[in-house]
């Protein structure tokens, strides 16, 4: 793509490095100058640098670092932040500390104006270089941070990239903006410790379900427990909503809550998230991630308005259950709810308990529920409970 130097506005994928501790008062300046060439030098003998066209690339120097908009596809700014780090790792070696360069980098894509500055050199400027910016921002030392937007992307594009871009949780920037992070790291670079500058974890939880009480209606839930391994004990959910919209806005987003036995970070569990049509559901959100609770919020890729029935979304993951039970508290309540299960000959039995968040006690409501043989190694059986009431929870006990 051709840029021109008129007023206008441009669609880039933005690679955003500094070098990490520059500004500080105790380094020589003769230092910041070596480190800031250097730093040019490694950019500039990277392949991705060298296969792009100086038409389709936005540069500008930014004092510690630079920021570099490509208009070819939003893959190259990750393919160039893979290769910084792996040559600044090997600038480094041998090097006492004050010598080594440290560098964080943010990728987002996103618009930005074309101006003319006052020599009338090229110039660019909005929310695709400040996100970029902002990004990088909450990173340390050899973090490659990425926008949702970029991540999710790219994500969709191979199963290589979704192996090393992994998902943080939501970060507050110093401009008070929140945004959900992803780290990019593997052999050889990135890091692959969370940044703890602007990290905040606050459950929307109960603030969303005061909220659905008021504007949403659960006509139907089925929940697929399927034991995919009985050895590890592991587990794959999949849990079908119907949604029904009584208030008069439209509803955009719907927040998800995952509990679990086992600690688990939010990319171990395996999330999948759909619509009705089989469309996935962008993650806007990821308010929680602490090892035994997660709490996420996606984006309807149409919203739900008032009346509107037959829409769906499934929520699908694996997680390892030790203690050989599933359960299932309703926040809000539930027109009819089934559970299907798929199970291996060797469970021999499942037991259902009632309980509510009132009293916490449970009552055993069915001591044997019915297997059926599907096949010669697997057995199943189905559960249905209908005009669910909130504060109702259910224990399912296998053995």
């Amino acid at each position: 793509m051709a840029l021109t130097t008129k007023l206008g506005l441009v669609h880039a994928h933005f690679f955003f490095v500094d070098i990490v501790g520059l500004s500080d008062p105790r380094v020589p300046t003769r230092n910041q100058m070596m480190k800031i060439e250097i730093l040019n030098k490694l950019v500039s003998e990277c392949p991705s640098f060298l296969s792009t066209p100086k038409e389709a690339m936005l540069v500008l120097p930014t004092g510690d670092g630079m920021v570099i908009g490509f208009t070819q596809g939003p893959e190259l700014p990750l393919h160039l932040a893979i290769e910084l780090s792996k040559g600044i790792a090997k600038h480094n070696k041998g090097k006492i500390p004050s010598e080594s360069i440290r560098i964080r980098i943010g990728i987002h894509s996103g618009p930005v104006f074309l101006v003319n500055d006052i020599l009338n050199n090229r110039n660019i400027w909005g929310p695709g270089i400040i996100i970029a910016r902002r990004i990088m921002d909450i990173g340390e030392d050899g973090h490659i941070l990425m926008s949702a937007r970029t991540a999710e992307d790219l994500r969709q594009l191979s199963y290589e990239y979704k192996k090393i871009i992994k998902p943080l949780h939501d970060y507050t920037t110093k401009h008070g903006q929140s945004l959900l992070v992803y780290s990019i790291h593997g052999t050889g670079f990135g890091n692959p410790h969370p940044p703890s500058r602007g990290a905040v974890q606050r459950s929307k939880m109960m603030r969303e379900v005061a909220k659905l009480r008021k504007t949403t209606i659960y006509p139907d839930i089925r929940v697929d427990v399927t034991i995919i391994d009985v050895r590890k004990m592991l587990v794959h959910y999949k849990r079908r909503y119907e949604i029904e919209n009584i208030s008069e806005k439209p509803i955009h987003k719907v927040l998800h809550g995952i509990a679990t036995d086992v600690g688990k970070n939010f990319d171990e569990l395996n999330i999948v998230t759909y619509d009705e049509n089989k469309l996935p559901l962008k993650v806007s959100s990821i308010s929680v991630d602490k090892p035994y609770q997660k709490e996420f919020t996606t984006i309807f890729n149409k919203p739900i308005p008032k009346g509107e029935r037959s829409r769906y979304y499934t929520l699908e993951y694996d997680v390892e259950e030790p203690e050989k039970y599933f359960e299932n508290t309703f926040l809000v309540g539930c027109e009819k709810f089934t559970v299907y299960f798929d199970l291996p000959l060797s469970i021999k039995s499942l037991v259902i308990y009632e309980s509510s968040l009132e009293t916490g006690d449970y009552k055993k409501i069915r001591s044997q529920s019915k297997l059926y043989q599907a096949s010669t190694k697997r057995n199943w059986a189905k559960w249905t409970k209908r005009n669910i009431h909130e504060g109702q929870s259910f224990r399912f006990e296998w053995n």
